[in-house]
């Protein structure tokens, strides 16, 4: 197998395990909101490590399948839609934004923030269409789960980096890889 190919299959197993984790935390660990207006979950979290570990389409991909079929199995059928977008935009922005402030050790710690700020606006406009009232009610939830997941997700992060797994791996794929 030729490196990229075996970077590849890696990435889609990285995203396919993560996504069952999030899934499990967004599906079967959850707190609903008052009002029938979402529910809480740790699935965010999941999302926001992997955009921040392995990338912003990796990212994306896990808040996508993760939180759409959460919201599937929770009875939320007409958020799909909603959470697809939301939780696209927060895992892709937040990759996004953590490779381009990559040299700032610090600052690139606030791209979950931003990537969560994007989810709730979706999320508020899905209120709004949805439900038509309640809009700050489910956002203020919302703001309490994005930059939650946030704040938790940060030293997840930090924490794997400092394991040095992050670099064992990446030596690990240049071995036996070569034709």
């Amino acid at each position: 197998m030729r490196k990229s190919e075996h970077e590849i299959i890696l990435r889609l197993t990285g995203v396919a395990v993560f996504s069952a984790l999030a899934f499990v935390l967004t599906a079967y660990c959850q707190i609903p909101y008052a009002g029938e207006a979402g529910y809480f979950n740790f699935g965010d979290v999941v999302t926001l490590f992997v955009a921040m570990v392995y990338g912003p389409l990796e990212g994306a991909l896990v808040g996508i399948v993760a939180g759409s079929m959460g919201d599937f199995v929770a009875g939320y059928a007409a958020y799909i839609p909603f959470t697809v977008l939301a939780k696209g935009i927060m895992g892709l922005a937040t990759g996004v934004l953590f490779v381009f402030l990559r040299k700032r050790r610090i600052m690139r710690f606030a791209s979950p923030f931003v990537g969560a700020t994007l989810m709730i606006l979706v999320y508020m406009a899905a209120y709004a269409v949805l439900i038509g009232q309640g809009v700050y009610l489910g956002t203020a939830f919302d703001c309490v789960q994005g930059y939650g997941m946030a704040i938790l997700s940060i030293p997840l992060t930090i924490g794997f980096f400092k394991t040095g797994f992050q670099k064992r791996l990446d030596r690990d794929e240049t071995k036996g890889t070569e034709e």
